[in-house]
């Protein structure tokens, strides 16, 4: 028969891991809404406040008709509407299970942020290319 100690460890380790499950219900209703509904036909979903105020492209401009247009399976059309955005969800794909898993198995443990500064820092960069007036630069634009 085990002990009180570790029948509250085990207990703990169930009750972080049980967030995967509605975390994983609201990516999947969040899939089917994109898929069903366009944003760029539908009122729904929010618009950019930063591009109200300034008339300039956030980083995040265009990434939810990226989606849309990723989830019917239009690569290149999301491509051109948010670069960034489309190669940052393979990067999350893999990134975010070994986050988890190492908060969860080892939630003391610092993890290495240096590469999330330069991620941070491309984020940076391709909103302010996308803003440019130069030619090249138009193919960031949403």
């Amino acid at each position: 028969m085990p002990n009180d100690s570790e029948t509250v460890r085990v207990r703990a380790v169930d009750w972080k891991k049980i967030y995967l499950i509605p975390a994983a219900v609201l990516c999947a209703v969040a899939a089917v809404i994109f898929f069903l509904f366009d944003p760029t036909k539908v009122a729904i979903f929010p618009p950019c406040l930063f591009h109200q105020l300034t008339g300039l492209d956030c980083p995040g401009c265009g990434a939810q008709r990226a989606l849309h247009q990723l989830l019917h399976g239009h690569l290149i059309a999301a491509l051109r509407l948010n670069a960034m955005f489309v190669v940052s969800l393979p990067l999350g794909a893999w990134y975010l299970p070994r986050f988890i898993k190492r908060s969860v198995n080892h939630p003391q443990t610092s993890s290495k942020v240096g590469w999330l500064w330069i991620y941070f820092g491309a984020w940076i960069a391709f909103g302010v290319l996308r803003n440019l007036p130069f030619p090249i630069c138009a193919w960031f634009a949403a």
